[in-house]
């Protein structure tokens, strides 16, 4: 078979089809009547010309229908700028919200840092106290005579010895070192020094 009538084959059958769909496709609307009005009215409210915000609950019409007349589209005006100066309004609101709890925020952060001020003097003053009571306790402990000092001293750490002995006067580092076994004396000079 040539090209040619396969062609001619194929425009006899969809010559007469192209027509037949555009009737069918202007005839729908009086042929399924019933059809025709549910899909209408569900696309009908669906999309307005003109309005890009929200098309479902928009009330913006850029033309007058029908029924309308120049008052029902001052009255339209009117109630958008009704809802415009409502939305300024509410802005102003939120402003001046936005500003209290700014002044809110600065107020306990100073408080916030008030307080952490005094707890680091706290803390400061509560280091000078141990301090001091740290020297009083070393000045009682070596007092002690040689013999009851050392099995006290041999049961402490490496640290807390450097710390009495560096806290402690000549005398009381003299007594230290005596009382304490000479692998430990001599391990703890090698801190020290």
């Amino acid at each position: 078979m040539s090209i040619k009538k396969v062609l001619k084959i194929l425009g006899y059958i969809f010559v007469p089809l192209l027509p037949m769909v555009v009737a069918i496709y202007f005839l729908f609307p009086y042929i399924n009547e019933e059809k025709h009005q549910e899909v209408a009215e569900k696309y009908s409210d669906d999309f307005v010309i003109g309005d890009s915000t929200n098309v479902m609950t928009s009330t913006f019409r850029p033309t007058a229908q029908g029924g309308d007349t120049v008052e029902d589209l001052g009255e339209d005006y009117a109630t958008m700028k009704e809802k415009m100066n409502q939305f300024q309004k509410n802005i102003e609101g939120l402003k001046t919200e936005i500003d209290s709890l700014s002044t809110v925020n600065d107020s306990l952060n100073q408080q916030l840092a008030q307080r952490d001020s005094t707890a680091n003097e706290d803390v400061i003053a509560d280091v000078e106290i141990t301090e001091e009571e740290f020297s009083k306790n070393i000045k009682s402990l070596l007092d002690l005579d040689i013999e009851s000092l050392s099995p006290i001293l041999n049961k402490m750490s490496d640290e807390q010895l450097v710390k009495i002995f560096k806290a402690g006067s000549g005398l009381q580092r003299k007594k230290l070192l005596q009382s304490l076994e000479s692998d430990r004396a001599a391990k703890l000079m090698s801190e020290v020094l």
